[in-house]
């Protein structure tokens, strides 16, 4: 094995996991934020409704499912 290889090697593994903790980030950012509107008043913050409930759970299965699909 040559040095080139080792560098090329050593880079792809240190980019595949910045992108990787970058794609966490974001779908984590996303679902904070996509859970709240201010029509929705009737259960307090600390609490989601049915509704909300059940979309969070989609959210966190679709999350997990693009981190399964997104691994190389």
């Amino acid at each position: 094995m040559n040095a080139n290889r080792i560098i090329d090697m050593i880079v792809r593994q240190v980019m595949r996991r910045l992108v990787n903790k970058g794609i966490d980030k974001g779908f984590n950012m996303a679902s904070r934020m996509g859970g709240s509107s201010d029509a929705d008043d009737s259960h307090p913050k600390g609490k989601p409704g049915p509704a909300q409930s059940q979309s969070i759970k989609q959210a966190k299965q679709m999350t997990r499912q693009m981190r399964r699909f997104m691994r190389f």
